[in-house]
């Protein structure tokens, strides 16, 4: 039996991923402490773990994301939003996450950590401030963004013939550091200020990536741009597997599904506050189709959404995946990481419609692979949404390849990967 700190930043989509994790490790055998967000308390005590509440600016919830960062929905998207979020929603708890981190490695050194990548207050102690745990497991919650010589984070650079390819792809990873350095000097101040040696920080991307002892990549190689220049401490583990929710109901519409090609919607859990980018689109561009589509939102509230939707939509507060996906021939998705790869684990193809955060890297994957097709915008018309899934449902190759990645899926087990991990420390 070993000791472990799982430690999650407390948003639902960083945070659901490691209390499976907590949970795998219990079973296991593990002692494990769970320091996350304070409303996750039962479901670390579900899942068998300790809980250690965060607190101070470690401590939000994204359910109330304005009140806890009321500049950020005024905040322009994409670097200005990017270099917010690392100051504020990842930078700003750095310094109590660490100051919990070390009160737990204090009560035993000898313990594993386990963390989201983007849990910032691991970083001190890997520079050299106070006790480092035994080894640090860094579970990544995005694409693969590592720098390489073969790709970029967004693929292959595009190159006049006789250019020099590795140095392209090394100059645009070099580009996206620079482009976080406003949010990542306050990062680095704060690290400072705690006494760390900065010599192993240069850029965001390189300093996540290295810094950890084992980086687990939750995907598989046939998703990702190839790397011949793979650090031997990523490595990649497989999605992690949908979540279970066994105390739920089918609505009654539910013997409908099957009855005609299934088309699933959602805009996940934190951006779906205006259902207007995506889910009201896909309700119009759908409308006359000989499909079914149902939305799941998330857990907002169906109001007058359900009121104003076409007769051939199903439209739902909360739907497990679980459940859905393997009806569904397509999904509509704002790109999420985790929920594409629900997708295709599940075996259905995906629309994609994402341009924040690191949706385009994962926009640019489902390219890659042909297991679906980016609409390159956040807000797409309805004409967009409607000829991509006329295009997935009429032709056979999308299904096929991803029949193939679910496939590539099945040969990993990401729990037992990682308790693996845990128990060769």
């Amino acid at each position: 039996m070993s000791k472990v700190i799982v430690a999650a930043t407390p948003l639902a989509g960083h945070t659901s991923p490691m209390l499976q994790i907590a949970a795998a490790l219990v079973t296991a055998g593990h002692e494990v402490t769970f320091l996350g967000g304070e409303r996750y308390t039962g479901s670390v005590k579900e899942a068998g773990a300790q809980m250690v509440a965060l607190t101070g600016k470690a401590d939000y919830d994204d359910r109330r994301f304005d009140e806890f960062f009321p500049n950020r929905a005024s905040t322009p998207p994409g670097p200005p939003q990017l270099n917010l979020d690392l100051r504020q929603v990842f930078g700003d708890p750095l310094v109590q996450q660490h100051l919990q981190l070390q009160a737990l490695l204090a009560q035993d050194p000898e313990q594993t950590l386990i963390t989201d990548l983007m849990f910032l207050g691991a970083w001190p102690s890997a520079l050299g401030v106070g006790l480092r745990p035994r080894r640090w497991i860094s579970l990544a919650m995005t694409p693969l963004y590592v720098a390489s010589v073969d790709t970029s984070m967004l693929g292959p650079v595009p190159v006049e013939p006789g250019g020099d390819q590795a140095a392209a792809n090394l100059a645009a990873t070099a580009a996206f550091d620079a482009m976080l350095e406003p949010g990542f000097s306050h990062v680095r101040d704060l690290i400072a200020g705690l006494g760390g040696d900065l010599s192993r920080v240069t850029g965001y991307i390189a300093t996540a990536y290295s810094l950890p002892d084992i980086v687990a990549q939750p995907t598989v190689p046939e998703l990702e741009f190839p790397r011949s220049d793979l650090p031997e401490h990523i490595t990649y583990v497989g999605p992690l597997p949908m979540t279970t929710v066994d105390a739920w109901t089918p609505p009654s519409w539910w013997s409908e599904l099957g009855s005609r090609p299934v088309v699933a919607v959602t805009q996940g859990t934190l951006s779906n506050h205006d259902l207007s980018s995506l889910v009201e689109p896909t309700l119009t561009a759908l409308a006359d189709e000989d499909v079914l589509v149902v939305v799941a939102l998330g857990g907002r509230a169906v109001d007058e959404i359900a009121e104003k939707s076409p007769a051939n939509a199903r439209v739902e507060s909360f739907v497990p995946f679980d459940r859905l996906l393997p009806h569904a021939d397509v999904l509509v998705t704002n790109g999420g990481y985790g929920g594409v790869q629900v997708s295709l684990a599940a075996g259905c193809p995906v629309v994609v419609a994402g341009t924040t955060e690191d949706k385009p890297a994962t926009a640019a994957r489902v390219t890659y692979s042909g297991t679906g097709v980016d609409l390159g915008t956040d807000t797409p018309a309805p004409e967009q949404i409607r000829d991509a899934v006329r295009a997935i449902l009429a032709d056979p190759g999308y299904q096929e390849r991803v029949d193939a990645m679910r496939e590539a899926y099945s040969r990993y087990d990401s729990l037992a990967l990682i308790v693996a991990m845990v128990e060769r420390a």
